[in-house]
């Protein structure tokens, strides 16, 4: 797992949910890494998320919407954004070659 599965995370949702980026808000909580282990079929502990989630928001992928320390509300950039799909283009590719 690495930082660009919590950029997946944030961009599956936008598909599902049919918003944007400006009106997308996750908290990465139980629920999130729940979601995560999932998905990846690996368990994904609260540590490693928030760890991840710090290397995002260092790289403006992700941004804090309130003024807490807390993993909530947390809300995708343009440039996460484009990392994200950049990301999914090239994991797509991989499983058509």
């Amino acid at each position: 797992m690495n930082e660009m599965d919590v950029l997946d995370l944030f961009y599956d949702e936008l598909r599902a949910e049919g918003k944007t980026r400006l009106t997308l808000f996750i908290s990465l909580d139980e629920l999130a890494a729940a979601k995560l282990s999932e998905k990846l079929g690996v368990e994904v502990t609260l540590k490693t998320l928030h760890k991840l989630a710090d290397i995002c928001i260092a790289n403006e992928w992700l941004e804090r919407t309130t003024a807490d320390l807390e993993y909530r509300y947390l809300s995708l950039t343009e440039a996460g954004l484009n990392m994200a799909v950049n990301y999914q283009y090239i994991a797509r590719k991989k499983t058509s070659e």
